[in-house]
C-alpha cells in the first residue's frame, strides 16, 4: 500500500455507506450465531467445495461438523478474495491474529462469535463499524432494531415478468379474482406497487432475470393490445406459451412495472451476469457467469420510454460493464452499482470502477452494495470495497487526474450521498 492509497483508505473507513441491497433477514438469519454461519457463506463454501473436490453438507444442528469438513482446505483457498474478507470479518470483529483457520485456532473464534451473538446491540455494532449508515432489505424479513435505517425492496420478478398463473397470484392476492384483459392487469400491477409503496415503504424492485428458460430473448417494442389479450388467456388456462407469447407477456408486465414505478420513484434493480445452475449432481457453482448481448440494447426501449422510472444496473460479469457506463452517461435515468456475484473480485471491480470514474460523474453510480446474508459479511464485502475503490482512485492521482482531496470527496459521494438521494426520495 503506497502513501496516497493508505490515506485514501484511511478516509474511507470515516465515510459513511449506504448499502442499497442486501439478502439481510433470509430465513430470519440477521447476524452469525457460530463460526460456522460466517464459515458456510455460498461464495467461500463454493471454494471449499471445489477445493474439496465434493460438496461440504452443512447441517444446522451441527455446525462443528461443517468447520471439521472446511478445515483441511483453508490452505487451498487462502489467494482467494473470499478468503481476504472472511479472514478480515474475524480479526475486526472477533479478534482473530493468525493467517487461517486451523484445527488449533478454530474453537476460540466460535466461542467469539457466539459470545457477541447473545449481545444486545450486536447488529448494530457491525454496521458502525462498517460505517454502514442505510441497508437494503426485503421488506417481507421484518426489521430486527428499529434503530437501523433501513431501505425496503420488494422481490418483484413476479411483476417485471408475468409469465404465470403463479406470477398473477403473487400480484393480486390469495381471494381476488385473476386479471382477465390486459387493461386489468396493468390496472393489477399499479395497485400492487402503490400498496408496496403506501404501506410497506418500498423503495426498490429487485428485478433477477437469469433463468434462461423464463426469460426466452428480450423484446420491448410496441405491443398488439390483442396479442397480448390472446397471450393472457392462454395463460389463464395454464396452456404452455411459445415463446413469443412469453415474451409478449413479459414486455407488457415490464412497462406496466415501469410506469407504476416510476409514479412513485422507486427503482428498479436490474440483475445481469449470472445463471442459475441446475445440474445437482456435479461439483458445478450453483450459479455461474453469464451474460445476454441482448440484455442491455433491448432495455434502452425502456430507458427512453419511461425516463422518470429510476434503472440501475448491478452486473455479475465485466464484459457489459463499459456497454452499461455508456448507456448510464446516455439516460439519465439509469445508474450501475457496486459489482454483483462473480464480478466481486478486485480485478474485475478495478475495470469497473476505473472505467466508471473515467467516464460517469460521481452523482451516476454506486460504488457499493454487499449482497450479504448476514451482518458479518456486510462488513466483509465493504472491506473489499473500500480496499479496491482506494487503489482505483490512487492510480488517478498518481496519474495526475484527479487530486487525493477530488478523491475522498467523490468517494463519499459514491459510498453514500448518490444512493442516499437515488433510494430515500418518495411520493408514497
Amino acid at each position: 500500500m503506497d502513501e496516497t492509497q493508505g490515506r485514501i483508505r484511511f478516509g474511507l473507513d470515516r465515510t459513511r455507506i449506504a448499502d442499497v441491497h442486501s439478502h439481510l433477514g433470509t430465513g430470519r438469519l440477521w447476524q452469525a450465531r457460530n463460526l460456522a454461519d460466517i464459515l458456510s457463506y455460498h461464495w467461500v463454501q463454493v471454494e471449499l467445495a471445489r477445493a474439496a473436490g465434493c460438496r461440504l453438507v452443512r447441517d444446522p444442528q451441527d455446525p462443528e461438523g461443517f468447520i471439521r469438513q472446511a478445515l483441511p482446505f483453508m490452505p487451498l483457498i487462502r489467494n482467494t478474495v473470499n478468503h481476504y474478507a472472511l479472514t478480515g470479518i474475524l480479526r475486526d470483529l472477533y479478534g482473530f491474529t493468525e493467517r487461517m483457520l486451523t484445527e488449533q485456532n478454530w474453537r476460540t473464534v466460535d466461542e467469539a462469535v457466539r459470545a457477541h451473538n447473545e449481545e444486545p446491540g450486536w447488529f448494530n455494532q457491525v454496521l458502525q463499524r462498517a460505517g454502514i449508515a442505510k441497508v437494503g432489505v426485503c421488506h417481507r424479513e421484518g426489521k430486527p432494531n428499529p434503530e437501523v435505517d433501513f431501505i425496503s425492496y420488494e422481490y418483484g420478478e413476479y411483476l417485471y415478468a408475468v409469465d404465470s398463473v403463479g406470477c398473477l397470484r403473487q400480484i393480486v392476492g390469495p381471494d381476488a379474482p385473476l386479471p382477465q384483459t390486459p387493461e386489468e392487469l396493468q390496472a393489477a400491477i399499479a395497485l400492487k406497487i402503490d400498496t408496496l409503496a403506501r404501506e410497506q415503504h418500498v423503495r426498490a424492485l429487485h428485478v433477477c432475470p437469469y433463468p434462461s428458460d423464463r426469460y426466452p430473448g428480450w423484446s420491448f417494442r410496441p405491443q398488439d393490445p390483442t396479442r397480448v389479450h390472446a397471450a393472457l388467456k392462454r395463460l389463464l388456462r395454464e396452456e404452455i406459451l411459445t415463446p413469443e407469447e412469453r415474451r409478449t407477456l413479459i414486455s407488457f408486465s415490464a412497462e406496466a412495472t415501469s410506469a407504476a414505478a416510476g409514479n412513485h420513484r422507486i427503482v428498479l434493480q436490474m440483475f445481469h451476469g449470472s445463471i442459475a445452475h441446475t445440474d445437482e449432481n456435479t461439483n458445478q457453482p450453483p450459479n455461474l457467469s453469464y451474460w445476454d448481448p441482448d440484455f442491455l440494447q433491448t432495455h434502452t426501449l425502456l430507458f427512453a420510454k419511461y425516463p422518470d422510472t429510476i434503472y440501475d444496473l448491478f452486473l455479475g460479469t465485466r464484459i457489459p460493464s463499459h456497454e452499461a457506463a455508456v448507456l448510464v452517461r446516455a439516460y439519465f435515468n439509469v445508474l450501475v452499482s457496486g459489482a454483483w456475484w462473480h464480478a466481486f473480485s478486485p480485478t474485475t471491480m478495478r475495470i469497473m470502477f476505473r472505467d466508471r470514474l473515467e467516464m460517469l460523474p460521481t452523482t451516476a453510480w454506486n460504488a457499493f452494495f454487499s449482497d450479504g446474508y448476514i451482518v458479518e459479511w456486510v462488513y466483509g464485502k465493504q472491506l473489499v470495497t473500500k480496499n479496491v475503490l482506494s487503489h482505483a482512485l490512487a492510480d488517478m492521482v498518481a496519474e495526475g487526474y484527479i487530486t487525493e482531496q477530488d478523491a475522498l470527496e467523490m468517494a463519499a459521494q459514491l459510498l453514500y450521498h448518490t444512493p442516499l438521494a437515488v433510494y430515500t426520495t418518495s411520493s408514497a
